[in-house]
């Protein structure tokens, strides 16, 4: 393969990253999400076992009713960033040019990872509350896709507190290279409570 050939693939990449973005695949998204999670519980999974009902959840599977969100490093937009990449690749006529020094990423605590959750699940539980949806049968699953940090697994998980009082059945995460079930409660999805409190690390990264 020589660089025309590279550079032609790397643009095909960020069309098709463009696509799955857009909103017309938001659930494509968010069952890629839910995908990630299983895979690294080792949970096998068929495709038909997804469906998708009136929101929320964003996805069902089996006996869960995952509601997905991300949460990205203050100030990112994804569809913005590779609407630009996409640009980038197009205009590009040598590899050299797709060349740029990234910044060191900062590491930073579990409890800081989770901490980032806050905001979105503030948000979520004012506005179930004044929808009057119970919060006790949705599975919360958080995709985390950080640019300039990566979480030290060295470092301990505090007890979700906030996050219980909330009501929620079940809170997860996942990113490229990890997964967590924060909690899960005695009724949810018995996958998630026998992974409760384990930090799953995976050694290859998937990511938008």
């Amino acid at each position: 393969m020589d660089d025309s050939d590279y550079l032609r693939l790397l643009t095909q990449q960020a069309e098709q990253a463009n696509a799955f973005l857009s909103n017309a695949r938001k659930w494509e998204r968010e069952r890629w999400v839910c995908q990630r999670l299983l895979s690294s519980l080792n949970v096998p999974y068929r495709e038909e076992e997804f469906s998708t009902a009136q929101e929320p959840p964003d996805v069902q599977f089996r006996d869960a009713n995952f509601e997905v969100f991300f949460v990205l490093d203050q100030g990112r937009r994804l569809n913005d960033e590779w609407r630009a990449e996409l640009e980038r690749r197009r205009s590009a006529l040598s590899l050299s040019q797709l060349l740029r020094r990234e910044p060191r990423q900062r590491h930073i605590s579990t409890a800081e990872l989770q901490a980032r959750l806050a905001p979105t699940l503030r948000k979520k539980a004012h506005n179930y509350q004044e929808r009057g949806i119970d919060p006790g049968e949705l599975d919360l699953l958080a995709y985390i896709n950080f640019k300039r940090e990566i979480p030290d697994f060295n470092t301990h998980f505090p007890p979700p507190s906030e996050y219980l009082r909330q009501g929620w059945r079940s809170l997860s995460l996942v990113g490229p290279t990890y997964a967590r079930v924060l909690f899960a409660h005695a009724d949810a999805p018995s996958f998630l409570r026998h992974n409760l409190g384990r930090s799953i690390l995976l050694d290859v990264g998937v990511g938008l």
